[in-house]
């Protein structure tokens, strides 16, 4: 007689183990491993970028769960990231902001965001390249933007991108899914990306 596989246990087991490997990860750093004696050099990257971005969305989330414990966990996280990876640590802190639930839900006479358009921002965030597009706003009007993208977030009414807007001049919010016309421009902001960041969560803090 074969022996029963014990579901539950397992369950136990992967999530113990991915929260043990999570955080080793965080101990290094979400940037790169650790220095490998005598090389000069670093191990490789400890969380490639998908995996980084979805748990800092979590450590954004716990606070939202009724678990004080959780919450006070993910804060701790969040504050040792700040001194090994400060992109990291701003990201996390913005998505507690405004990454709060999932954007499942619209009226039922607003499109969702288009794929395309949200596989091209990914890229360019990640890139950090510059992006263009044109912008229906609430009121109906309509621009053309150029902007350096640094975030998505969810909130129900839609997926937001989060923006330094070079036409503006100031950061602002765009949904997703009013936007047209979206090109990823040559470019590349990523020394300015971590003060754009800062900045970014200033204002949304209400610091700046």
């Amino acid at each position: 007689m074969r022996p029963q596989h014990d579901h539950a246990a397992t369950a136990v087991l992967t999530r113990r183990g991915f929260a043990s490997r999570l955080a080793g990860a965080a101990a290094v750093g979400f940037g790169g491993g650790p220095a490998v004696a005598g090389t000069g050099q670093t191990a490789p990257a400890a969380l490639d970028a998908d995996l980084r971005d979805a748990a800092l969305r979590g450590f954004a989330l716990a606070s939202h769960r009724g678990d004080p414990v959780s919450a006070a966990a993910a804060r701790a996280a969040l504050a040792r990231l700040a001194e090994i990876d400060p992109e990291a640590a701003l990201l996390g802190r913005i998505y507690q902001l405004l990454d709060v639930r999932p954007s499942a839900w619209w009226p039922d006479d607003l499109p969702a965001a288009a794929e395309a358009d949200l596989a091209a921002l990914h890229r360019a965030i990640r890139a950090s390249a510059p992006v263009a597009f044109a912008y229906t706003d609430l009121s109906g009007a309509e621009t053309s933007r150029r902007v350096l993208p640094l975030a998505l977030v969810h909130p129900p009414q839609g997926v937001k991108l989060l923006a330094w807007c070079e036409t503006r001049e100031g950061f602002r919010q765009f949904f997703v899914r009013a936007m047209s016309e979206l090109s990823v421009l040559p470019g590349d902001f990523a020394v300015r990306r971590i003060a754009l960041l800062q900045g970014l969560l200033d204002k949304e803090s209400g610091r700046g």
